[in-house]
């Protein structure tokens, strides 16, 4: 491996598809100072041009200080420069690392826009330490494939472009450039994680196994390919599962795979879904609770900000389901979109002879929640049916019913979000009509 230099950092940066403005995550630390030198050289030979970002976050009584480093450097070098000051307090239950990495993230994110990169100044040690520390929490592959090089982030990339290199080669570089920057006290504190695995457990590993960090980032490297293998076996398993028309899984066919493919089928799912994944004994209870329960079961399984459940031969994943007071009357006369808090959002959209009689539109209207023992005549039905048959027969799942929306003039029901209009109601052919859309929050 050569010694770090800006031209190397030009190269690296060109195997890459990264196309839009580039932003440096610039703390005023050693690995980050010898990034915003390189791409300051890179700048001035007009190859890119960048903009460096600082979060304050509070923690440190020297974090002033530091915010002052760096603007002086970015000064000094013309660079374009942003502070945001977060309260990292730690919060109950979370860890301080983990909490400032949160509010870190986000305010980076703040500053993208489509196709801009964010550099961090991660390397090699960071990468063995952080594999270490998956190891130690159980994690599985993808926590094993520590920190991708590159990876999509607030609508553009994230990049790490000194994963190649070691401490030591920035160091040199430091050394080489008679670097200024600034040092943390709290990285000495072993009462973190990460500085306890980095001042006492990786010096007794380097000192038995000279080369353990080039060896852990080569397994980091092997559990990479390895996470993309089981994506892609996923991706196939989920072609053969879903329900695309109720983005639920099939049981049966989910119960035809193996444990172990139903495992990571199940965990891809959720994640493609933008939910949260669960940890080993919550999917357990998925098996367990959910898939494992009789036929008529309608079965849940919740964790923080996610909810499991079942209905019929389907398994379903919803944000967990928030507040909704079902004896509330909404009054609404069809004009404007209007958002009900655990519902979703009603609109209506204009179709010639579908739906409700244009008509309506303006008049004075609620929207209400079933009570039990509504009963409405749908349009080319003949007669009136209790509306928890027309649940039944339209396969919407007990959970959903309680929050369908329904349109309502003084005590006559006209039209039922997502399922019917009353047959008196419907708007004739050649009409006018309103198709009632309802965007749940829960879907």
């Amino acid at each position: 491996m050569p010694h770090f230099s800006s031209q190397n950092l030009a190269d690296i940066l060109a195997r890459t598809t990264a196309c839009g403005h580039y932003w440096l995550a610039y703390s005023g630390g050693l690995d980050s100072s010898v990034l915003f030198h390189a791409l300051s050289e890179l700048q001035s030979r007009r190859v890119l041009s960048f903009s460096a970002v600082h979060v304050h976050h509070g923690l440190n009584i020297s974090a002033d200080d530091w915010v002052n480093h760096c603007q002086q450097q970015c000064e000094k070098n013309n660079i374009p420069y942003k502070v945001f000051n977060v309260d990292a307090s730690p919060v109950k239950g979370e860890s301080p690392e983990a909490r400032a990495r949160q509010l870190r993230y986000e305010s980076l994110s703040s500053v993208m826009q489509s196709g801009d990169v964010l550099l961090t100044a991660h390397h090699q040690d960071d990468q063995a330490e952080t594999l270490l520390l998956q190891l130690m929490r159980g994690s599985g592959v993808p926590g094993l494939s520590a920190m991708p090089f590159e990876a999509d982030f607030a609508g553009g990339k994230l990049l790490r472009p000194l994963l190649e290199y070691s401490r030591a080669d920035l160091e040199e570089y430091a050394k080489k450039y008679q670097l200024d920057w600034v040092e943390d006290d709290s990285n000495h504190n072993r009462d973190y994680d990460r500085n306890y695995t980095r001042h006492e457990i990786m010096p007794a590993l380097i000192s038995r196994w000279p080369g353990v960090v080039s060896n852990l980032n080569r397994t980091a490297g092997h559990m990479a390919d390895a996470a993309i293998l089981l994506d892609q076996l996923a991706m196939q398993d989920l072609e053969q599962c879903e329900q695309i028309k109720s983005d639920s899984l099939n049981i049966n066919k989910l119960n035809s795979l193996g444990e172990t493919r139903q495992r990571n089928v199940l965990r891809y799912w959720l994640k493609s879904r933008g939910l949260n994944t669960p940890s080993q004994s919550q999917l357990e209870h998925v098996f367990k609770d959910v898939l494992s329960s009789r036929a008529d079961a309608v079965a849940c399984v919740k964790w923080p900000g996610v909810e499991v459940r079942k209905y019929r031969d389907q398994l379903f994943s919803l944000a967990a389901l928030s507040d909704h007071d079902a004896c509330h009357h909404i009054s609404w006369n069809l004009s404007d979109p209007l958002h009900i808090k655990g519902v979703g959002t009603l609109q209506v959209k204009e179709a010639e002879g579908k739906g409700l009689n244009a008509s309506f539109q303006g008049q004075a209207l609620d929207i209400r929640f079933r009570q039990g023992g509504e009963t409405i005549r749908p349009a080319n039905r003949g007669h009136r049916h209790d509306l928890k048959k027309l649940f039944q027969e339209a396969g919407v799942p007990p959970w959903e019913r309680d929050r369908t929306p329904m349109l309502y003039q003084g005590d006559e029901v006209l039209a039922i979000a997502g399922l019917c209009v009353c047959e008196s109601y419907q708007a004739e052919k050649g009409q006018p009509g309103l198709i009632l859309e309802w965007n749940s929050d829960f879907s």
